[in-house]
């Protein structure tokens, strides 16, 4: 049983040695057309630039959402789980937006022998590589035949996307903007209206600091409601003793009824008009209709200040000549080709050429010896071989 394998062996390294020339021939032949065609071929050469493109701007205050939205292209976009906004940065310099400007510039129909745009669009793609790093750097990869077109094409793409970036961003803080010049003014006029009604109030319940005016009329009125309690008491104490017609009683009932008749002032109508005193009776509504106004004044400077930040913010970017991409390696003109790989175009050749001269050798031997052993079979393989085969040159021979 082993005799089989090592004698089919030997079989094997006799076709080769038998079919030398052909096969040396063939291997020569691919040697020297790979070769050939290796110096022949264009030499092409690859420039690159890294980006850091920028992350989203928080600002500083309360309620600017929709200020950072504004100052970032990612801001307020809803990307997919696994997307980043690199991801986003890649696919726009894919688009026909940015790509339309360097297309455009450097006249690459007219470089690429293409008819029409589309041609031209899918040519400048296929020289150009946009990946994302494993360190999350964006790479924008562009190969040419000239390398100093090679690194201007580069460039030019990043400064495209860096063109289109600003003018998205400057159209969302125009719209930014108008929002909140709007808003300010809507705002600024209920903050007038809101202090005038609290100055009317004020002027008309001659209030300044209400929590402490009702606190100081709270006090006289109690001061006054003891001081009257204790004349109640002198004047029961007196009929008992003095008697009805006693001038002193008389008196302390005098000074009742004054007494009476300032608390009842004090709690239903005072008509001080000393900003220090205010109805007692009437406090419980007055404080909330004073509370609401006040609210309301407080509400409206607090929203007036965040809006005037943010105008400030918006006229400050507007003035901002900075790019939004941060490049951290500008392509440079490329010194060494990217292709073609010579050393792999021969080498590739010459392995492939090898095992099919071997692959030919073998089958060539298998009909020299299907004719001795079976002429019809051989008729019937040849006759197949020249119905599919017979046009490439050397099959009939």
């Amino acid at each position: 049983m082993n005799q089989e394998p090592t004698s089919n062996f030997w079989l094997f390294l006799e076709v080769l040695a038998k079919r030398r020339s052909l096969i040396l021939g063939i291997v020569f032949v691919a040697a020297v057309g790979s070769i050939a065609a290796a110096f022949i071929l264009p030499k092409w050469y690859k420039a690159e630039a890294l980006l850091l493109p920028p992350k989203d701007i928080s600002s500083s205050f309360v309620g600017s959402s929709r200020f950072s939205e504004a100052i970032s292209i990612t801001g307020g976009l809803n990307l997919p789980i696994l997307a980043t906004p690199n991801d986003l940065y890649a696919r726009m310099l894919k688009s026909r937006t940015v790509t339309n400007k360097v297309i455009n510039e450097f006249k690459l129909q007219a470089h690429y022998k293409t008819r029409n745009y589309e041609e031209t669009y899918d040519a400048f793609m296929y020289h150009t590589v946009i990946r994302v790093t494993e360190e999350g750097l964006l790479s924008v990869t562009i190969e040419d035949k000239v390398p100093q077109l090679a690194a201007d094409l580069t460039n030019a793409l990043v400064d495209a996307l860096d063109d289109v970036n600003k003018a998205i961003i400057a159209d969302r803080m125009n719209q930014t903007k108008e929002f909140v010049e709007t808003r300010l003014q809507l705002v600024l006029t209920d903050l007038d209206s809101a202090r005038f009604e609290l100055q009317e109030f004020q002027m008309k319940y001659k209030t300044v600091d209400f929590d402490e005016q009702t606190r100081l009329a709270i006090e006289q009125a109690a001061q006054l409601k003891i001081k009257l309690a204790e004349l109640e008491l002198q004047v029961d104490m007196s009929q008992i003793t003095l008697g009805a017609k006693n001038a002193e009683l008389i008196d302390l009932q005098r000074q009742q009824t004054i007494i009476k008749k300032q608390l009842n002032t004090l709690e239903n109508s005072n008509s001080d008009s000393s900003f220090f005193s205010l109805p007692v009776a009437s406090i419980p509504s007055l404080k909330g209709k004073y509370e609401q106004l006040y609210s309301r004044v407080k509400v409206s400077e607090a929203l007036y200040q965040v809006l005037l930040e943010q105008r400030e913010q918006t006229r400050m970017k507007e003035f901002e000549k900075m790019p939004t991409l941060s490049v951290l390696d500008r392509a440079t003109v490329p010194e060494l080709k990217n292709r073609p790989k010579r050393t792999l175009i021969v080498a590739g050749s010459v392995t492939v050429s090898f095992f099919f001269a071997i692959f030919l050798a073998v089958l060539l031997e298998y009909f020299r010896k299907l004719e001795e052993k079976s002429p019809d079979d051989y008729k019937r393989a040849i006759h197949f071989l020249s119905a599919y085969f017979g046009w490439l040159p050397g099959v009939k021979k």
